[in-house]
């Protein structure tokens, strides 16, 4: 291989030339083609409405129910499920744990803790629409409440 400077024949400057290029390397992959902050996880979605409840009683998991916590009641979903809720009025979003069974109130969806009604924006109004997703694994726990497209 030709060199400019002689100095760069060196076996020790060739590994430095080559970790250099290694390097060089790894950040046109991680910047360019792996992307890291654009891989999706696949999830599953269901949109209905939501309500919340701030009781002080033990869940259905066993563990008292902490209205100061971001943590929900779902019919069907394994309880330690983080589920996303986007609130479909003005589109703030969370992630809340699944510790309770419910809401059993006809045509509900979700029932979320009190603190997670106040990150959402409908606290005052008690009840808005919203939209969960959970990662595919959990799929088989979702039945109806189809998001219209």
């Amino acid at each position: 291989m030709f060199w400019p400077n002689k100095g760069l024949t060196h076996p020790g400057n060739r590994i430095v030339s080559l970790i250099l290029l290694g390097a060089a390397i790894l950040i046109v992959l991680i910047a360019f083609i792996i992307r890291p902050h654009q891989i999706e996880l696949k999830t599953t979605s269901q949109c209905g409405q939501a309500s919340w409840y701030a009781l002080t009683s033990k869940t259905a998991s066993g563990e008292l129910m902490d209205p100061r916590k971001l943590t929900a009641a779902h019919l069907t979903l394994p309880m330690g499920t983080e589920v996303h809720v986007t609130n479909l009025e003005n589109g703030r979003t969370l992630t809340v744990r699944v510790n309770d069974r419910g809401p059993y109130a006809h045509d509900r969806l979700i029932d979320l803790s009190r603190a997670a009604a106040e990150e959402l924006g409908f606290i005052n109004k008690g009840v808005t629409q919203v939209k969960i997703s959970v990662k595919n694994k959990f799929k088989q726990f979702l039945k109806g409440h189809d998001c219209k497209k």
